[in-house]
């Protein structure tokens, strides 16, 4: 589901926003918003946690689903006539202000197949990864000499686990300046 919702003050003789000491002061400025509602989307729940992925079906495909996301996205600008009334070529900015996921929402957009969590990929849960994990406690001296361990091992799986881009993007900010002429 979309909406948007665009709104605009002209300048002049059509011009019926506020003023201010006489100024028209939203003259040539908008505001645009965006709002994104998105259901949630199948994906294939997977029986047996490997590492970074599964393998086996659960369920039927596609019957699993991911949760809604929702964003708002913002838009502010204002153009300023820089040259005279009365030059041959009119020389105009505008002035923006853009801000991408307003609310800062931390939106789920894929989750592992096993366990239908963004964070955590159910291996080292299982008996396979258990297995791995008690591999490199007792590796040897090479793994030793090396500083693997299983602590180690646990830090970095977790770390690779929260790297996965299954959460949209931040809030995001930009201004920018339009010329023209």
């Amino acid at each position: 589901m979309k909406g948007v919702f665009d709104f605009r003050y002209d300048s002049g003789k059509r011009y019926n926003g506020p003023r201010l000491f006489g100024k028209d002061i939203l003259a040539n400025s908008g505001l645009n918003l965006q709002f994104n509602a998105i259901s949630g989307r199948p994906y294939t729940r997977r029986q047996r946690a490997t590492a970074f992925g599964g393998n086996g079906f659960e369920g039927s495909i596609n019957g699993a689903r991911l949760p809604w996301n929702y964003a708002m996205d913002v838009r502010v600008e204002k153009s300023f006539r820089l040259n005279s009334p009365e030059a041959a070529k009119p020389l105009n900015m505008t002035l923006s202000l853009r801000v991408l996921n307003l609310f800062d929402a931390r939106n789920v957009r894929g989750v592992y197949s096993v366990t239908g969590s963004p964070e955590d990929s159910g291996f080292l849960s299982s008996s396979d990864g258990a297995a791995v994990v008690r591999q490199a406690d007792s590796g040897g001296a090479a793994l030793v000499a090396a500083g693997v361990n299983s602590q180690a091992y646990l830090d970095s799986y977790s770390w690779s686990n929260l790297q996965n881009g299954f959460y949209s993007l931040p809030r995001r900010i930009f201004l920018a300046a339009l010329f023209d002429f």
